[in-house]
C-alpha cells in the first residue's frame, strides 16, 4: 500500500505523468463554472421556470441540466417511446441507466457523474496521445485549450461530448499500439454515442496498413464491429418503430438537412449581413460561423504537424457538420461551436498555434472568457449550441 501511494505521489510531481495538470486544471475549470452558474441562476432571468423544465431543486445540478440533457434523461429513465427520440444514440442514455442502478443516485446526479468521469477520462486518453508526437509545452495548451475552449463546460454537463472525446481518443490509441480489436470494441461504442463515430474507423484502417501493409490478418475484422454496431441499432428500430431508418428521418425533424458544406455557411452569412446586430439568429450565426471557420483555420495551419488520420478524421467530421445546417433553425450552423468540441486533433493544432505568443495571449484572454458567457447563456436556459 505504502509502495502505490510512493508511486502515486511520484507521477504527481512528475510533469510528463500528466496527474498533477491534468486533475488541477480540472477542478479548477468546473469550480469556476459552478460558481458562474449559480450567480447566473441567482442574478439573471430564466428562460423557463416550469417544474417540468428545472428537474432538480439543487443549484449545482440543475444548472447543466439543459436541451438535449433532458431527452437523454427521459430516454435512460423510460426507454424510446417516440421517433423523435432516436435522434439521440443509445450509449449515453444505457450508461446513465448502469450508473443509477449501480449508485441508486438519481438520474440527473448519475448523468452527471457519468459526464465528468468521462471528461476525467478524456483528458488523461488525451494526454498520452498527444504525448506520443509532442513535449510538455504543446501538451499543456493543448490541455488548456480543451478545457477553456468556449463550448467546454458541455463535457460536464449531461451531453454526450465528454464519453464521445473518452471513446473516440481511446480508438486513436489503442489502435497506435496494434490492439485493434479493442480500437474496434470502443469504435462500437463511439458509433452509439454519435454517428460521427463511424469515422473513428480511420485511425483503425491507418494504423493497420502503417502496420500490416496490404495483408489480410484476423485482427482486420475489429473494423466490422461499427457497422455491426450500428445495424443492432437500426435493427432496435424497425422492431419497435418499423423502420430501421428511423434516426436519420428524426434529424430531419430537428431541421437538419444534408447538403453542400458550403451552402449552411453562404445561409449563416446571409443570416449574419441581412439581420440587426443585436437579433439572437445573427449574434448565434455569427458564433456558428466564426467556429466553423476557426476549425477550419487550425486544421490548414496544422495539417503539416499532426499524424495523417488525425487530420482525415477532424476534416471527415467537420464536413459531416457543416453539411447537415438548418435552415430555418436559431442559426443555419446549428450548434456549430459545440459540434467542433469533440474534434480533440483541434485542440493540439491550438497548442500549435499558441507557440506564438499574441496567439497564447489571445487564447488564454478569448476562451475562458467567452465560455463564462456561454455557459451564463446555458444555465439560464437561453440557447447557445
Amino acid at each position: 500500500m505504502f509502495a502505490r501511494w510512493a508511486s502515486v505521489a511520484s507521477r504527481w510531481r512528475d510533469p510528463n505523468s500528466g496527474l498533477r495538470e491534468i486533475i488541477e486544471s480540472y477542478v479548477m475549470s468546473r469550480i469556476a463554472l459552478v460558481l458562474v452558474g449559480w450567480v447566473a441562476l441567482g442574478r439573471l432571468p430564466w428562460g423557463y421556470y416550469s417544474p417540468t423544465y428545472n428537474i432538480s431543486q439543487k443549484t449545482w445540478v440543475v444548472m447543466w441540466l439543459r436541451w438535449d440533457a433532458l431527452w437523454y434523461l427521459k430516454i435512460a429513465e423510460h426507454g424510446y417511446r417516440a421517433v423523435d427520440s432516436l435522434a439521440f444514440f443509445p450509449t449515453f442514455p444505457l450508461l446513465i441507466r448502469a450508473v443509477h442502478d449501480v449508485t441508486r443516485l438519481p438520474f440527473a446526479v448519475s448523468a452527471l457523474l457519468l459526464s465528468n468521469a468521462m471528461c476525467l477520462g478524456f483528458l488523461f486518453a488525451f494526454w498520452a496521445v498527444v504525448s506520443e508526437h509532442f513535449g510538455e509545452p504543446v501538451r499543456r495548451r493543448a490541455l488548456f485549450a480543451a478545457l477553456s475552449f468556449p463550448t467546454a463546460f458541455f463535457m460536464s454537463a449531461a451531453y454526450t461530448e465528454s464519453t464521445f472525446l473518452f471513446l473516440s481518443v481511446m480508438v486513436f490509441w489503442l489502435a497506435r499500439r496494434q490492439k485493434f480489436w479493442w480500437a474496434g470494441l470502443f469504435a462500437m461504442g463511439a458509433t452509439l454515442t454519435r454517428n460521427e463515430g463511424a469515422f473513428t474507423v480511420v485511425p483503425i484502417l491507418w494504423n493497420y496498413y502503417q502496420a500490416r501493409g496490404w495483408k489480410v490478418r484476423w485482427d482486420l475484422l475489429a473494423v466490422f464491429g461499427i457497422p455491426l454496431a450500428m445495424a443492432g441499432f437500426m435493427y432496435f428500430q424497425w422492431r419497435h418503430f418499423g423502420n430501421p431508418l428511423a434516426f436519420v428521418d428524426s434529424q430531419s425533424a430537428w431541421g437538419r438537412h444534408i447538403t453542400w458544406p458550403w451552402v449552411g455557411m453562404a445561409l449563416a452569412v446571409g443570416r449574419i449581413w441581412h439581420g440587426s446586430s443585436l437579433q439572437a439568429s445573427s449574434v448565434l450565426s455569427m458564433i456558428d460561423l466564426s467556429s466553423a471557420l476557426m476549425s477550419a483555420g487550425v486544421w490548414l495551419y496544422s495539417r503539416k504537424r499532426l499524424p495523417v488520420d488525425w487530420m482525415i478524421y477532424w476534416a471527415v467530421l467537420w464536413l459531416i457538420d457543416v453539411s447537415a445546417p438548418s435552415p430555418y433553425g436559431r442559426s443555419p450552423l446549428l450548434s456549430m461551436s459545440r459540434l467542433v468540441l469533440i474534434l480533440f486533433p483541434m485542440y493540439v493544432g491550438l497548442g500549435i498555434l499558441t507557440e506564438n505568443p499574441t496567439w497564447q495571449r489571445a487564447m488564454n484572454w478569448l476562451f475562458p472568457l467567452l465560455q463564462a458567457v456561454f455557459f451564463t447563456i446555458f444555465a439560464t436556459w437561453h440557447w447557445i449550441a
